[in-house]
Order: C-alpha cells, then sequence, then structure tokens
C-alpha cells in the first residue's frame, strides 16, 4: 500500500488565500485590520500552483508505506504583515488587539489568529526534489482585488 498524506499551510492564489479571508471579512466588518499584540504569530504558506505540484510528486515518487509531506514555501508569514496588507488592500487602519481582547474582536476566529504555525518542508523537499516557486502570500495579497 502507498499512502500520501500532505499536510496544507495557507495556500495562496490572488482569490483565495486558506483562512486570511476571513481576517479580510473580519477587518470589512469592524473597520480596521488587526492583529493580536506584536503581530509575531506565524503561519505558513504555499502558492497554489506549486501545492499542486507537489501533490503530483507525492502520487509518482511515494513508495510503500505511509509518507507525510509539508507543503510550505513560507516557514512562517507574520500575523502583522498579513494584517498590515489587507489594511492596505482595504484601505482601513491597521491595529494591534490586546490578547485580552483577541476574542471580542475576532470572535472563534480568535484561536487561529493567536497561534503560532510555522512550518518547515525541508524533508519534503529533499524527498520529492519539490522545489516550490512563488509568489509569496503577502505579494498574492497585495495584488487581489478587494
Amino acid at each position: 500500500m502507498r499512502v500520501a498524506i500532505v499536510r496544507l499551510p495557507q495556500v495562496h492564489d490572488t482569490r483565495k488565500q486558506g483562512l486570511v479571508p476571513l481576517l479580510t471579512q473580519i477587518a470589512r466588518e469592524k473597520g480596521v485590520s488587526a492583529y493580536v499584540g506584536d503581530g509575531a504569530t506565524r503561519w505558513a504558506a504555499g502558492p497554489l500552483k506549486a501545492v499542486a505540484h507537489l501533490y503530483r510528486l507525492a502520487v509518482e515518487k511515494t513508495g510503500a508505506g505511509v509518507a507525510t509531506y509539508h507543503a510550505v514555501d513560507e516557514e512562517g508569514v507574520s500575523l502583522r504583515d498579513i494584517a498590515e496588507t489587507i489594511g492596505k488592500g482595504l484601505k482601513v487602519p491597521v491595529v494591534s488587539i490586546p490578547a485580552e481582547k483577541a476574542g471580542e474582536h475576532f470572535g472563534n476566529f480568535a484561536y487561529f489568529v493567536t497561534l503560532d504555525m510555522p512550518a518547515s518542508s525541508e524533508w519534503t523537499r529533499k524527498t520529492l526534489g519539490w522545489e516550490p516557486t512563488g509568489p509569496a502570500l503577502i505579494e498574492d495579497l497585495a495584488n487581489m482585488k478587494y
């Protein structure tokens, strides 16, 4: 049996970006683009075309047994950088929310914006010869239609 598991980060292009559209929706509703604390929490990211290529490589190259791959191009993009880019795109102020107020601002989504979720694809790259090529998450966010 051959089993390939592909763990997904914030898969993105200029139309969709994993969990990021929820941040954009909240920013529209609240009139500010926010991050928690110093905004240092990070989310791993991978461009859609590179992730699709990784799936093909996983199907073609996974041998017998179970293999787990990380579809990560960027190990961690800070939530502050994401919020600043959304703020620019929506033309709304960018603000820091204290951790104790995250629930008030983000609702149920507060859990995700307070998680530091970096990931590495070093093993995936070595094993499958996968070399993702951009664009970066912030580049796609900057080029999307708000």
